[in-house]
């Protein structure tokens, strides 16, 4: 099923410049522009709007695009069917990891999963959810990874992993954290209303996970003051352990630490590690695999590793 053309006009959808396209492809501007005009004149209508330094789909175009990608998928879809009939997997898994944790756990069960589909390359793409969400629409992911709050999205299949509560992270110098040290089980539960006046270094806005922390902080009735925004759950914990701020975080990223105090904030403080993919998409026994051996990973390791 040849579709090399279908993946031209795509490319030149994305980049809006003939010139980089053909650097991407690595075909010549005059190449690239050959087979464009061609279909044009096939289909008799132009895809493309164009300038000089920009080029736009023309309705034309957009119609062209969207239906290519369905075609693409359906060529996805009918390769990985006919992979699991003759038990042969020789394509590529995408997957959508979410930062820092979701590569630890794709460095630590790739050897078994490679000597396991040996010929199956597994593609990682560190994304937040909602960049996932848009690469699983398009067909760029096979499945994602994802720590979210509720199930959004209804054309998406969410497979269950675990629950993971959240924790207030404060100095051990702080007048209201405890000395002694305390497994998880025995965190003390705390109202953030005692944390009114201390500053706080969140993660930032555009996560899931602040959606949640800012739900929290609204419940309680107060804004909390910024030190700073962070995308790094480790950078947040360390700067509590080092006395300059309190912060919430995962479970996963609540390493025991003699600097560190941790509470728990109520039953409302805690969101789902799940793997997501679009209804319409085929999962095949490669996929099926990966998602057992992460899912496995993470309910046998509550906390990252560094």
């Amino acid at each position: 099923m040849d579709t090399k053309l279908i993946e031209y006009i795509l490319t030149i959808a994305e980049t809006k410049s003939i010139a980089k396209s053909a650097e991407e492809l690595f075909l010549t501007q005059s190449a690239l522009n050959q087979q464009l005009l061609k279909l044009e004149k096939e289909l008799g209508a132009p895809l493309f709007v164009r300038t000089r330094n920009h080029w736009e789909l023309t309705d034309v175009g957009t119609l062209y695009v969207e239906s290519s990608k369905k075609m693409l998928e359906i060529k996805k879809d009918t390769y990985s069917r006919i992979e699991d009939m003759a038990k042969r997997w020789k394509g590529t898994v995408t997957v959508g990891l979410t930062p820092e944790r979701g590569i630890q756990m794709f460095t630590a069960i790739y050897p078994e999963i490679h000597a396991q589909y040996p010929e199956t390359i597994f593609q990682p793409y560190e994304a937040d959810v909602e960049t996932q969400i848009k690469l699983l629409d398009s067909g760029q992911l096979d499945f994602g990874f994802h720590t979210i709050f509720e199930h959004k999205y209804k054309h998406i299949i969410y497979r269950h992993i675990l629950y993971e509560p959240f924790y207030l992270c404060v100095p051990r110098s702080h007048p209201l954290a405890y000395k002694d040290k305390r497994t998880p089980e025995n965190y003390p539960e705390i109202s953030l209303t005692e944390f009114k006046n201390d500053l706080f270094t969140l993660v930032r806005k555009t996560s899931t996970l602040r959606a949640v922390i800012d739900r929290l902080f609204a419940k309680a009735g107060f804004k909390p003051k910024l030190l700073f925004e962070s995308i790094s759950m480790r950078t947040m914990q360390r700067l509590a352990a080092n006395g300059q701020c309190c912060s919430i975080i995962p479970r996963y990223y609540a390493v025991e630490d003699d600097d560190v105090a941790y509470f728990t904030l109520g039953p409302e403080s805690y969101w789902e590690l799940s793997t997501a993919y679009a209804k319409n998409h085929y999962i095949n026994a490669a996929m099926e695999t990966f998602i057992r051996m992460a899912s496995d990973y993470w309910l046998a390791h509550s906390y990252i590793e560094y």
